[in-house]
Order: C-alpha cells, then structure tokens, then sequence
C-alpha cells in the first residue's frame, strides 16, 4: 500500500511542520507574543449575552458585520476589509492569491518565519535580504529582486524595532509586486502605516486581534486593502471562516480601545523594567516596541533556553534564525511574571539546580 509520505508534494520534502506548542499548562508562556496582561473584557461581555443555542447555524459567510465594525473604525470602506481566522489565515490568502510556482517572494530577514512557511507551501521561490546594521531596513536590495509578493513586518518580529518609515513607504510605493504590510504589534506603540498602504498600488495591511486586544485563543484578524486587491483575497477565502462567537466578541473588541491602550502603558512599563534587569545580568537586549524583549544570552542560546523550560519558563530560541545565534525573546508580562523568569534565568545561568 501506497504511503502518505510517498505521495507527498516533492516541493514540502525539506518543509517542517510549524509548532509553537508547550505541552504543559504548568508552563510560564513567554514565547508566544500574546497579550499576558488579561483577556479582553469584550469575551466576558458578550458570553453573557450570547444566544449560545445558535449554534447549530452556520456564522455569516464572509462576517460582514464585523467588516462593517471594522470600516467604521478605520475610516474605510466595507469593500476595503477582508477577515481571517486569525491574520496567519490572511498570509496564507495573499500567498494563494498571487503566487505561481517559482515567483519569487521577498522578505527582510530575520523576520516572522511564517511568512517564508506558507510562501513556501505555495511553491514560491523564497529570497531574503538581511537586515543591515542595528536590524534596520534597507528598501534597495528588496525592491531590486522585483518580488510578486513582499512581506514586510512592521514592527519587526522577532527583532523588535520599527523600521524606518521612509524605507517601509519605498518599498510601498516602489514594488512592482503586492505587498504584505503586517502591522500585528502596530497597537504597542502606536505605528500606523494604513494610508500609506491604501496609497500604494497593490499592497495588504494586516492586523491581529490576538496581540494587544487579548483574543490568541479566538482567533481572529483582519486585512485593509484597496477593493480590487480584496476582491482578489475573497476568491481563495473559504466561506464561514470565522465562528459566531469570535465575530459577536471582535465586534465588542473594538470598542475597548481604552482598555487595549491602558494594557500598552502597562506593558511598555513593565518591558523597560525587564530590558533593565536583564542587561544586568549579561543579557544584550535590542530595543523593542512590541509586547516582548530580544536578546542575546551571556550563555549558549539553545542549552539556555531548554534549561529554563527545566525550570517551567518557555522563552523563544531564535538561534536557528539568521543573524541571531544565542538570542532569546521574552514576551512581557505582569511584574510577577518577570520576577518568575529572572529568578529562573539567573539559576540556569549559574548552573543551579532546577
């Protein structure tokens, strides 16, 4: 009998299968990004007042109320937004929509390895142009590979930074390919590149409400682009893809702007705190404006990571990932949370017992 692995597509032989799971519930999670300072009140909210007994219908098939909500909030229109399960849904669709086998795909690097997995799963040629001095943009090299599709992400995961903005608008405006615009952990610092990316000629901007708004588990995201580029996302869009209840939570989301911007403060307070204490302790931390802090380890990185998760801490090993041998990200939590991973991560360095 014929295996699966036998009829396997020859282009995914060398691709791995993502994970970012931690089996144990025990575990401290600082390496995934979420929001670790509390769920958004909107879940609350509308579970209580949710017609549960529903749910024996399909959701709206492409969420036109919560496209709706999110044209208001942007000032745009319906046509203009397009939703995902989760913005990871909305990589996959632009890849789908405007890659043929052996267009090139185009990326900074190192950036989120998402973007180069489902390129790749879509049979893309990949190139990636190093970041260059501080992990700073430089829009030549990319605009010189004539990409079908760039991705750009802005802030930069798992570097930190914001690029320059005038380098992020040339690639903008230059590209003669589609641009992804992701802009997941814009709301931590308040960046917002979304009229430069309307004004561009064919580019995506992506948003998440997994990160600042506190909702990983409900999965749900969203793109704004110019109608036609939409209209292009839609024919690869499977129908009823996000579920009722994450719809009817998203929609209230949006209203607590106040809370996601009081959460920022907190995190950004906390981060300078952790940036502190970690330097101290021989780590070399770059500048972040999102939820987390990289740095590079005073011990070899991968032993380093592994002797934490030991301890019950699970950290980001970035040291597969060019540029960034012996580096670690930290998503910032509550100050409970970072006196856990301090305490745990002098032990590893000194050898203790966990």
């Amino acid at each position: 009998m014929t295996s699966a692995g036998e009829l396997r597509r020859r282009t995914l032989e060398s691709l791995s299968r993502p994970s970012y799971s931690i089996a144990s519930r025990d575990m401290l999670l600082l390496n995934d990004n979420a929001n670790l300072f509390g769920t958004n009140p909107a879940v609350a909210e509308v579970a209580g007042s949710f017609d549960f007994s529903r749910l024996w219908a399909y959701p709206s098939e492409n969420s036109d109320s919560l496209r709706e909500r999110i044209a208001s909030e942007f000032g745009v229109d319906t046509g203009e937004v397009i939703v995902g399960n989760g913005s990871d849904e909305l990589l996959d669709m632009a890849c789908k929509s405007f890659i043929n086998p052996g267009d090139a795909f185009c990326s900074p690097s190192p950036t989120f390895s998402m973007y180069k997995f489902y390129a790749r799963v879509n049979l893309a040629r990949i190139v990636e142009k190093p970041l260059g001095p501080g992990f700073s943009l430089d829009a030549g090299p990319i605009l010189s590979e004539g990409a079908k599709l760039t991705a750009l992400c802005q802030p930069n995961n798992p570097t930190g930074g914001l690029f320059d903005a005038r380098e992020v608008s040339r690639v903008l405006s230059e590209s003669v390919g589609v641009v992804l615009l992701d802009e997941a952990y814009a709301d931590f610092c308040g960046s917002d590149m979304l009229r430069e990316a309307l004004s561009a000629p064919c580019a995506i901007d992506t948003r998440t409400l997994s990160k600042a708004y506190g909702m990983a588990g409900l999965r749900a995201g969203f793109a704004i682009a110019r109608k036609e580029v939409v209209d292009e996302l839609r024919r690869v869009r499977t129908p009823f893809g996000l579920n009722s209840f994450t719809e009817a939570v998203a929609i209230r989301a949006l209203d607590h702007r106040r809370w996601v911007d009081e959460k920022a403060a907190e995190m950004r307070r906390e981060r300078a705190n952790l940036r502190s204490r970690m330097d101290s302790m021989g780590f070399q931390t770059l500048p972040s404006e999102c939820n987390f802090v990289t740095a590079r380890c005073p011990a070899e990185g991968t032993p380093f990571v592994a002797a934490l998760r030991a301890r019950g801490v699970a950290v980001r090993d970035c040291s597969s990932m060019p540029m960034l041998e012996d580096y670690i990200r930290v998503t910032v939590g509550p100050r409970w949370m970072m006196d856990k991973f301090v305490a745990e991560a002098e032990s590893a360095i000194s050898g203790g017992a966990p």
